[in-house]
């Protein structure tokens, strides 16, 4: 199973470190390079996971993937200043439902089930995020 970040910026919708950046990430965090039992892309923290019985993920795979990228995150020159907020699906780690591939657009502003995500921040305020790109 594939575990993704998704990022709104304009360099795309996946979050890849360039080779300058990851370079300087392996610097300080050697543990980034070391295999495990998460396959990771290459200069990313998209993961193919394979996961354990009845198709749980358990809860290290999960917080091994946050914690890489959040290593990595500090060296993505594109976010240098940028205030960054994490949405967490908050179902459970495993799905009962079988997804299909045609539920999913292969482009930018396809077959999205909705146009914004409504949540309310620590200090209660609502906040709206697009799912579509504004431009870029």
């Amino acid at each position: 199973m594939v575990s993704d970040f998704l990022v709104q910026r304009p360099s795309g919708p996946f979050f890849q470190l360039s080779e300058d950046e990851w370079k300087q990430a392996l610097g300080k965090y050697k543990s980034l390079s070391a295999d495990g039992d998460v396959n990771y892309l290459s200069r990313t923290a998209t993961a193919s996971i394979n996961i354990g019985t009845d198709a749980y993920f358990d809860n290290d795979t999960i917080l091994s993937q946050f914690e890489r990228l959040f290593e990595m995150l500090e060296f993505k020159q594109e976010y240098k200043d940028s205030h960054i907020e994490i949405i967490v699906d908050n179902a459970r780690t495993h799905t009962k439902k079988a997804y299909s591939l045609q539920e999913f657009g292969k482009n930018i502003g396809t077959r999205c089930l909705v146009e914004k995500i409504e949540y309310v921040d620590e200090n209660g305020a609502t906040k709206v995020i697009d799912c579509y790109f504004d431009q870029g």
